[in-house]
């Protein structure tokens, strides 16, 4: 079993930096809690985007069969 904890706890740090950036009258620091949310936002839907490319078929594989008729 994939486990997304990770990919849980960045979406809770993009949450938590947006908030930040709604809360803050600092200019610059709205633009990085902005920037970080972003990333962490990225960074999870990565997280997500491995665990189901693993469970993929791959198609590259080739199977080869050698039949004999009776």
């Amino acid at each position: 079993m994939f486990s997304n904890d990770k990919a849980t706890d960045y979406l809770e740090r993009a949450d938590m930096h947006e908030h930040l950036a709604a809360t803050t009258d600092d200019v610059p620091a709205r633009k990085m809690h902005l920037a970080m949310a972003a990333e962490f936002r990225r960074k999870a839907q990565e997280l997500n985007n491995q665990r189901f490319s693993t469970l993929a078929p791959s198609n590259d594989v080739t199977i080869k069969l050698d039949v004999v008729a009776r």
